[in-house]
């Protein structure tokens, strides 16, 4: 009977010493940060032309010791391919990569400037200076982030209004506008993002791909001759975008 209450309470023991173990090693080993991002958005395409936009972001991480983890937020855009009011909330896995001492990120921001310095450059001395210190400032980085994922979102706004362009010396007319096809989107994402580390605040670079997998924005080109009823109707998906965000994020 006084065996079995023993093995009992060691199992409790145990139990407690595992729970408590999971407990604290997991406090220990993660790392989450929250930060402010703005940056600009623009379609890619070889054939539209259609300028950046504006966004911000709220963003989330949480990292494991082994450097996996997931980043969320909120995310809201001015305009995108000229339709106001878009928002959307990314959802990511994502790889931290260990963090480099001072030494190694002065090492590798002497060595980006060097290569700098040593390529020729077509353009002058001045812009052979911006490319050393974009090559100082580009390798000073404390980690990397590699992540991918989607972003399902909502476009508030409405399709753009057509706008005319008529060519006085020519009798030729061309409207160009953006549909709105879907109101609801959602798009695969994927980048990397190079952080630049002071004590708990982090400075944030973050290049991004996104493909737009619900066909939301439609651009339409319609053209014609003066007193002629022949119109041509030209129209080009837009489903590639390249997104370019800065920030802060505090660490805790």
């Amino acid at each position: 009977m006084l065996l079995a209450e023993q093995k009992a309470l060691m199992k409790k023991k145990l139990i407690i010493a595992c729970v408590l173990t999971a407990l604290c090693g997991n406090a220990w080993a993660q790392t989450r940060d929250i930060g402010l991002q703005v940056g600009v958005n623009a379609p890619v395409s070889q054939t539209v032309r259609i300028g950046s936009d504006m966004m911000l972001g709220l963003s989330y991480g949480q990292f494991h010791y082994n450097g996996l983890g997931f980043r969320t937020g909120f995310q809201y855009a001015a305009s995108t391919a000229s339709i106001n009011d878009v928002i959307g909330v990314p959802l990511a896995f994502a790889y931290r990569t260990r963090s480099r001492s001072a030494d190694e990120r002065f090492q590798a921001g002497a060595t980006g400037a060097r290569d700098a310095m040593v390529y020729r450059h077509p353009y002058g001395n001045s812009q052979k200076a911006a490319s050393f210190l974009g090559g100082f400032l580009l390798n000073l980085f404390s980690e990397a982030e590699f992540f991918a994922g989607v972003t399902p979102g909502y476009i508030i706004g409405p399709s753009e209004t057509p706008s005319k362009e008529v060519v006085p010396s020519r009798p030729t007319w061309s409207d160009t506008w953006v549909e709105k096809k879907n109101a609801f989107s959602l798009s695969l994402d994927a980048g990397a993002t190079l952080n630049y580390s002071i004590w708990r605040f982090d400075l944030k670079l973050t290049p991004a791909i996104h493909y737009n997998l619900t066909n939301n924005y439609i651009y339409h080109l319609t053209s014609g001759e003066k007193g002629v009823d022949a119109i041509h109707d030209k129209t080009t998906p837009l489903r590639w975008f390249f997104t370019l965000n800065g920030g802060i994020a505090f660490r805790f």
